[in-house]
């Protein structure tokens, strides 16, 4: 008897323990790394021009929040944080003199799905792709 309670006090030892490995998992993993625009289009169905654009997502120095950096390269460049509000869960780009874009999006197997409104008051769609073999700092 006195074997079974030390064999059963050694087994609950043995799976109580946990793996204390401290890996922190993102709140805003599947965003990080590069993404390249594959086609934007206007409230009116048609195509709009696009350029070869990317649009890097890094984490900032807390993993548990929903905040990080952003850097748009194409024509021009743009830097500044994303943060996802809640509970409507909205993107939002703050550039760095504070200008704020908010759209509505989808992410869903290396699908970004954008939508927001422009400056001219039109309704804008853009689709990103993942670039799975871009390589973080």
């Amino acid at each position: 008897m006195k074997y079974s309670i030390l064999t059963l006090l050694a087994l609950f030892a043995l799976f109580s323990c946990n793996n204390d490995d401290d890996t922190e998992y993102s709140a805003i993993a599947d965003f990080i790394g590069e993404w390249e625009i594959e086609g934007r289009t206007l409230d009116d169905g048609l195509p709009a021009e696009i350029v070869d654009e990317s649009l890097v997502f890094s984490e900032d120095n807390n993993f548990e929040d929903l905040v990080g950096r952003y850097t748009l390269s194409g024509e021009t460049e743009s830097t500044g944080h994303f943060f996802i509000s809640t509970p409507s869960y909205d993107l939002n780009f703050e550039n760095s003199i504070g200008e704020i874009l908010t759209t509505d999006f989808n992410i869903y197997n290396g699908i970004l799905t954008l939508e927001y409104i422009n400056n001219d008051g039109q309704l804008v769609r853009e689709v990103w792709r993942k670039n799975y073999y871009y390589e973080t700092e």
